[in-house]
C-alpha cells in the first residue's frame, strides 16, 4: 500500500513537473509574432514614446531596432506589418505603419491620419496621408494589394478614399496578440490629456455590461470601469495619474478588445 502512494505521488510530481504553464518573458510594450520570410519567428513590439519597433529572437535576445519616424506633432498608433520581402524585394526588413495627431479647433477637434512603409535604414518607401486602416488583401496565387482607407476629418461632412498599392512580395503570416476586434471599437479624446479625457466605445448589440480597463505601459491595470450599452463613453479625470503612456480595453465574457493608446501630460 505504501509502495502504491509512493508510485502516485512519483507520477503526480512528473505531471507538475512538465505540465505546468511558465511565464517565458515580460515585454513592457505590447508584443506580437511575425514569421519572416527567411529568418523565420520574431517578436516585435511597438515602442510608442521612442517610436520604434525592437525586433527579437526566440530565445528573447534583441535582433534590431528600427525607428518609426513620423511627421512632427504625430503620435506612433500601430506597427501593421513587418515583413522582408512584401514591400520590396531587397535584404532589408521593412515595416508598416500608422500615426495620428490631435488637432483642437475652437469649436471642436478632429484627428489627421497617415501611413508608411520604411526600410529598416529608415528609407521611406511610401507615405500615405489620411490613411487610418491599412490592409493586405491577397488578390491571386502569389499577388497581393495593399488598401488604404483615408479620411480627412477637417471637413463636413469629412472626407473619405481608397488608395490601392500593387507589392511586389507576398505575405507570410502576423500572429497578433493584442486581439480580433476591429480597429475602429474605441475611440479616445482629446489625446494627449492633461485634465479630463473622453474613452469612447460601443459594445456589440447582445452585450449589456463589460469592463473598462486602464492600464499602464507595463500592462498592469491601474483602474476599472463597469460600463453598459445605455452609454458610448466615459469621462475620466486623468489629474490623478502620471504622465506617460497608458492602454485601454473592455473585456466582456471571453473576449477583449485591441488595446487603444493614450498618452497623459
Amino acid at each position: 500500500m505504501k509502495r502504491i502512494i509512493l508510485t502516485g505521488w512519483f507520477f503526480l510530481f512528473i505531471i507538475t513537473l512538465y505540465g505546468q504553464v511558465t511565464l517565458a518573458k515580460t515585454y513592457s510594450y505590447s508584443t506580437s509574432i511575425v514569421k519572416l520570410e527567411t529568418l523565420g519567428y520574431k517578436y516585435y513590439l511597438m515602442d510608442v514614446p521612442n517610436s520604434q519597433c525592437r525586433i527579437y529572437n526566440m530565445d528573447h535576445s534583441i535582433f534590431k531596432t528600427i525607428n518609426c519616424n513620423v511627421p512632427n506633432g504625430y503620435y506612433l498608433a500601430d506597427i501593421k506589418f513587418v515583413s522582408e520581402n512584401l514591400f520590396n524585394t531587397d535584404s532589408q526588413i521593412e515595416l508598416a505603419y500608422t500615426y495620428y495627431k490631435y488637432v483642437s479647433t475652437s469649436s471642436s477637434y478632429y484627428y489627421m491620419y497617415g501611413a508608411r512603409i520604411v526600410n529598416e535604414n529608415e528609407s521611406i518607401l511610401q507615405t500615405i496621408d489620411g490613411a487610418q486602416y491599412i490592409y493586405v488583401n491577397k488578390t491571386g496565387d502569389a499577388e497581393y494589394k495593399l488598401l488604404a482607407y483615408c479620411f480627412d476629418y477637417s471637413v463636413s461632412p469629412e472626407k473619405v478614399w481608397t488608395n490601392i498599392y500593387n507589392l511586389p512580395g507576398t505575405l507570410v503570416s502576423v500572429l497578433n496578440i493584442s486581439g480580433k476586434q476591429p480597429d475602429s471599437f474605441l475611440n479616445a479624446y482629446p489625446n494627449p490629456a492633461t485634465d479630463l479625457i473622453r474613452l469612447e466605445y460601443q459594445l456589440p448589440e447582445k452585450i449589456k455590461s463589460a469592463s473598462l480597463f486602464l492600464a499602464d505601459s507595463n500592462g498592469r491595470a491601474v483602474k476599472s470601469f463597469q460600463i453598459d450599452g445605455h452609454s458610448d463613453h466615459l469621462a475620466l479625470n486623468v489629474n490623478d495619474l502620471s504622465t506617460g503612456v497608458y492602454l485601454y480595453y473592455i473585456e466582456y465574457g471571453n473576449s477583449r478588445t485591441l488595446s487603444k493608446k493614450i498618452i497623459i501630460k
